[in-house]
């Protein structure tokens, strides 16, 4: 890998305390955590015995085998927002980040997904792939599983970047893997969805749907069935372990997103501009819920609402009431969402295609802080108890945190 690829830039910076909070961290040279564009050597990382578990973990896209994007036992970062570090890859970030552990991984679209340190952002080590990756990975008992657009699925050592096996898609993999007991789940551009044995990388099964599968599958909660969206506008609900289908639900447009289940309901969003709720034994439908412009994530969903992004611009909470879903609040962006939110126990977060990062009240939609990263933001958060970490368009993972520190470049709103 030549250096340009390889180089990192360290920036901190202090975005602000309180509430209402607004900053940019797009750019610059190092400002304080050592290497960068200004010469200074990078940090190197902590020992992997001496680092510590990050608080909270996302170690699978919207944080867990449902897509539910929901981190109920932490609040994530609200106070004293600063910028920790921005690690620059070869391409733009365009897939969620994960956390487990004690690191963080992310893939990029210069073909390498990336281990770092946490704290630091220093890099652990890397792999490179044939094509972009656009796939978030998902980390489970010390295996790294991340697709590429070089039409493969990768199990890699979490410890070291080792590849274990490959498995070949015959498409690009824009979906990210879901990892149950036995099985890696993971869609296509071949219009296939596929799962995968953990261990050996041998195929178990293969759904052949009628376009491509490019959001994550969802696990039920007692792992027996894996739920499937595609763009030839369904939703499928299969048998997790022989993928015999079990029904099917067609939208008015693409399903890009990933379904999300929770309970005995599957959501999903569809690119007719609805978020839909089905009855997850049947498929048949609760209710659906126009947003004003197309969904190309996926929702948050927590026991007080859901909350999906739209290419109107904004972040959408809904409802669902009895049946008969309404709109609590609509929250503007600036731009199309087509990055998925995260929500914790105190705070919805966003990203949006105008560069900007938001943290949210989940009650009514109020501004707790907002960053500029200066590029287009097109995948959600990985979100800890006092981090956010995402990726951009120019190429840079950033890592904000809770915490006094010291910078320029912002100011209270």
């Amino acid at each position: 890998m030549d250096s340009a690829r390889r180089r990192r830039t360290f920036l901190a910076g202090l975005v602000g305390a309180g509430t209402a909070v607004t900053g940019c961290i797009g750019g610059g040279n190092s400002n304080g955590n050592g290497g960068g564009d200004d010469g200074e050597e990078p940090p190197e990382p902590t020992p992997d015995d001496e680092r510590e578990p990050v608080s909270g973990s996302w170690a699978t896209f919207a944080h867990d085998e449902a897509n539910t994007g929901h981190s109920p036992g932490i609040d994530g970062p609200a106070t004293e927002i600063r910028r920790a570090w921005r690690f620059e890859t070869g391409g733009p970030v365009t897939a969620s980040p994960a956390i487990a552990g004690n690191t963080l991984y992310v893939g990029s679209t210069d073909g390498s997904v990336y281990a770092l340190d946490p704290y630091v952002g220093a890099e652990i080590w890397s792999f490179e792939t044939g094509a972009p990756v656009s796939s978030t990975p998902a980390v489970r008992d010390g295996t790294v599983y991340v697709g590429s657009g070089d039409d493969h699925l990768y199990a890699l050592d979490a410890s070291d970047g080792t590849e274990r096996w490959r498995f070949d898609t015959a498409g690009r993999v824009g979906s990210s893997p879901t990892v149950g007991e036995t099985l890696v789940y993971v869609g296509s551009v071949s219009s296939a969805a596929y799962a995968v044995d953990r261990e050996t990388g041998e195929r178990a099964w293969r759904l052949q749907a009628g376009a491509s599968v490019l959001g994550a599958p969802a696990l039920s909660a007692d792992g027996e069935t894996v739920y499937v969206g595609s763009s030839d506008q369904r939703v499928y609900a299969l048998e997790a372990t022989e993928g015999t289908e079990r029904w099917s639900f067609r939208t008015d447009g693409a399903v890009a997103g990933a379904p999300v289940t929770a309970g005995r309901t599957v959501y999903a969003g569809s690119r007719d501009d609805n978020v839909y709720a089905l009855e997850a034994d049947s498929g048949e439908t609760r209710w659906a819920y126009d947003v004003e412009g197309q969904i190309q994530g996926s929702p948050a969903v927590t026991d007080a609402g859901i909350y999906a992004g739209s290419s109107d611009g904004g972040l959408w909470a809904i409802d669902p009431g009895d049946g008969s879903p309404t709109g609590r609040w609509r929250f503007s962006t600036g731009g199309p969402v087509t990055a998925s939110p995260a929500a914790t126990a105190s705070h919805v977060f966003a990203a949006s295609t105008s560069g900007n990062v938001f943290a949210m009240l989940p009650g009514d939609g109020g501004t707790v802080w907002r960053i500029d990263a200066g590029s287009e933001i097109q995948a959600g958060p990985a979100v800890a108890e006092e981090w956010l970490y995402f990726g951009a368009t120019d190429g840079s993972v950033y890592a904000l945190r809770s915490g006094s520190g010291s910078g320029s470049g912002s100011e209270s709103e």
